[in-house]
């Protein structure tokens, strides 16, 4: 009769582990996400011809990279992607640093940098907590006002509308524009 019951538990249990792994995987996907992100600004911080407080960095699960921001010259933009695509754990740089003057003041950039950073790690961080979203295939952007811009496909349409709910509940979120595509 153990036998029978023990035999009835087995699946659950091993559900249970498989989502325990499976949520463990979505925090380093994030912890990694993050950490990329954090190389890469460290890397500019260090570089006498890139301003790291001019050029957003964002990172994806995948290890796609996308900068944005401004530069003061094409070599600035083009260094700054070399440096990125240099880094451990990335696999594509999209370069979308804009060359011009930046009229915001050294300290309004350093502070937006930072904020919208922080913002995403919370929210991407919610994610991995939560065991009805998975952050696997859901990137997450956000502005220097605190928008929050979400992307990428959801298994349902269940899983897309918690996202968004996390993400208005984070803290510094502002607002979310849901671009979720429900496969």
């Amino acid at each position: 009769m153990s036998l029978v019951i023990g035999a009835l538990f087995l699946p659950v249990a091993g559900y249970g582990a498989e989502a325990v792994s499976k949520a463990v995987g979505e925090v380093k996907e994030s912890i990694g996400d993050t950490a990329i992100t954090a190389r890469i600004k460290s890397a500019f911080a260090k570089d006498k011809d890139v301003r790291a407080r001019s050029i957003k960095v964002d990172t994806d699960s995948k290890g796609v990279v996308t900068l944005s921001g401004n530069a003061r010259s094409q070599a600035e933009a083009d260094k700054a992607a070399s440096i990125a695509r240099q880094t451990k754990g990335v696999t594509t740089v999209n370069n979308n640093i804009k060359v011009g003057a930046d009229k915001k003041t050294a300290t309004a950039r350093v502070k937006e940098g930072v904020g919208d950073t922080l913002v995403s790690a919370r929210v991407k961080t919610a994610f991995a907590k939560d065991k009805d979203v998975s952050m696997r295939n859901v990137r997450v952007d956000t502005d220097d006002k605190g928008v929050v811009t979400l992307s990428g496909t959801a298994k349902t349409q269940m899983e897309a509308d918690k996202a968004v709910q996390i993400a208005r509940g984070t803290k510094g979120v502002t607002s979310v524009k849901n671009d979720i595509r429900v496969q």
